[in-house]
């Protein structure tokens, strides 16, 4: 029964266990090249330059009206991109903060959703499939797909816009980007397709217990 339980998770479990150590290495493989070397940085902190870019205002490197608009505040310069980008070669302690926070909400909710998975899987593996608990934990999983991806996002961006503004003589919208922030059709239709299989693991978990019940 157990071996049967255990390939019933598969290759989720698996999947899942080398996403988390992959995660893993990579957070101590960037930690240790933070502290190690002057040329890495780990989220904004360290030794690297930071950029921010605004992918809603596309200028050109070779047009001085476009400079003349968007200035620089000392110590930063405009890279010659397609796009309105700022960079600074010794930020200040808030402005690493905000560009922590350009990343990071992104990383946390990859994080999130693989402890969520390793949740169910344990609970599958222990108690069978169709139980309340593995609803529940589905159905929290499913909300935390769509709401953490509209939050990441609309972070994300709004610490990109505060960044660039401290860079900037001319302040740009940071609220209309952090409101029209991107976030994709697939995480939300996850999201959703999770909320369903909850409801249908729910009904499953009930339909199993009265069956056990009639035995």
């Amino acid at each position: 029964m157990a071996t049967r339980t255990r390939k019933l998770t598969e290759p989720l479990e698996t999947v899942t266990l080398l996403f988390g150590a992959f995660l893993v290495v990579i957070v101590i493989t960037a930690i240790a090249s933070t502290l190690l070397t002057r040329s890495a940085s780990f989220y904004g902190f360290g030794h690297s330059t930071i950029c921010a870019t605004d992918t809603h205002i596309g200028i050109s490197g070779e047009s001085t009206s476009n400079d003349h608009v968007f200035s620089t505040k000392p110590g930063a310069w405009l890279n010659d991109t397609a796009n309105l980008q700022a960079c600074t070669s010794h930020p200040s302690t808030g402005q690493r903060a905000l560009y922590t926070l350009t990343a990071l909400p992104r990383g946390l909710l990859f994080a999130a959703i693989l402890l969520f998975l390793w949740r169910i899987i344990r609970t599958a593996g222990r108690d069978g499939p169709f139980t309340p608990q593995v609803a529940a934990s589905m159905r929290w999983l499913g909300w935390l797909v769509i709401a953490g991806t509209i939050a990441a996002a609309a972070i994300q961006e709004l610490a990109n816009g505060l960044l660039l503004n401290t860079m900037l003589t001319h302040h740009i919208s940071w609220l209309l980007n952090a409101i029209t922030a991107p976030i994709g059709a697939l995480f939300p239709a996850v999201g959703c397709g999770l909320l369903t299989f909850s409801r249908v693991m729910r009904l499953a978990a009930a339909m199993d217990d009265e069956i056990k019940a009639t035995i």
